[in-house]
């Protein structure tokens, strides 16, 4: 007794099936590798994010509970930056270069009552900024 019987003009699939089965197949794959790829982009440019915004705040704290803000410590218009290697008492810096963790340059600017700390660095192939405000 036969449980299948088949026909004598069908042996299987034809090579057309088998082509559009890989190409979905295919297309499947590099839509989930798309993906993949664009989150962990996006994963590192936020950690690095993160990691920035936690460099600012420690230069607003630092500004904050010392007493580097002497209207006379700081020049208009020209970017410092607070030495976090330093024990207390810290000191500032002129910013043309202030790189922390080999990535992030950091800045503080004053105007007026203003303090601006900016943070750049780069991910790939793209920059990116990040700032904060203290007013004093």
């Amino acid at each position: 007794m036969k449980l299948f019987k088949l026909k004598t003009n069908q042996f299987g699939d034809t090579i057309v099936e088998v082509l559009i089965a890989l190409t979905i197949l295919s297309l499947a794959m590099s839509i989930s590798y798309s993906v993949t790829n664009s989150s962990i982009t996006a994963l590192s440019a936020a950690r690095s994010s993160a990691r920035a915004t936690a460099l600012l705040q420690k230069q607003i704290e630092l500004l904050r509970i010392s007493s580097i803000n002497d209207p006379n410590t700081w020049v208009s218009g020209t970017t410092y930056c607070i030495d976090q290697t330093q024990p207390t008492p810290r000191t500032i810096k002129t910013s043309t270069n202030c790189i922390f963790d080999s990535i992030y340059t950091l800045g503080i600017t004053k105007s007026g009552d203003r303090y601006t700390a900016t943070a750049t660095w780069q991910v790939g192939s793209k920059n990116y900024e990040a700032s904060m405000i203290y007013v004093f």
